[in-house]
């Protein structure tokens, strides 16, 4: 099939982890993926476990546009089990991108095919769930994702939610059960950013208060100095 681009979905079983990205080209050439933190491969040294799937071709606009749509779904979905660290890159806002425009029912019905094919059942996100609490990753690696999603680079950087986002967050939330392991974790977790806190606040009472002294002793010295030359 003869197109600009397509829509690719990488999945990494090992891992139980997904890539999703676009490309402006064939399948058949030597592009495998961009991802900044998954693990750089070519077509001839695949890991083992590792598959491609392609989901969708067009131009590369279109590709672009359905590629952004799919990762924000995720993003609200499941995004704990994709190497992706953004929803591709937003030409929908400013000068020539989807800004006041509307996407074309051609457009929308690859999207909706393409989002169908990657739907998951309870049972597959409950597996995938069990499985990523199993992935050992690097410390590198988790310092790059973590890098990767901080300040500018995070979703909701410099924004707030809606009223309307925080009362569907406020009723999905309600009636959730925590387990007891996961009520440790967030106590630990909770405690740990209380400490690092409260050990910031006792540096700078320090800092303030080795100030205070030393101009304290300054003074006493240039007293003293000034009741010896009289």
């Amino acid at each position: 099939m003869s197109s600009e681009a397509f829509l690719y979905l990488w999945y990494d079983a090992p891992n139980k982890k997904y890539y999703l990205g676009k490309h402006k080209g064939s399948p058949d050439d030597s592009y495998t993926h961009s991802s900044t933190v998954w693990e750089s491969f070519t077509k001839s040294t695949i890991p083992d476990g590792v598959r491609r799937r392609i989901l969708a071709y067009g131009t590369d606009e279109e590709m672009t546009k359905l590629e952004y749509n799919l990762l924000l779904n995720r993003k609200q979905k499941c995004w704990d089990h994709y190497y992706n660290v953004s929803a591709g890159w937003p030409l929908f806002f400013g000068s020539g991108g989807m800004y006041g425009k509307k996407h074309s029912e051609e457009a929308k019905k690859k999207m909706s095919e393409a989002s169908k094919r990657i739907n998951l059942s309870e049972e597959t996100r409950k597996k995938m769930s069990e499985a990523s609490k199993r992935i050992n990753l690097s410390e590198e690696t988790r310092k790059k994702m973590s890098e990767a999603k901080k300040h500018t680079n995070n979703h909701m950087y410099g924004k707030k939610h809606s009223e309307e986002a925080k009362n569907k967050l406020s009723k999905a939330n309600k009636g959730k059960k925590l387990s007891e392991e996961h009520k440790k974790k967030i106590g630990k977790a909770s405690s740990v950013r209380l400490k690092a806190y409260w050990q910031a606040q006792t540096e700078e009472y320090k800092k303030k208060n080795n100030l205070r002294m030393n101009n304290a002793r300054w003074k006493k010295h240039r007293e003293m100095k000034e009741q010896a030359n009289v």
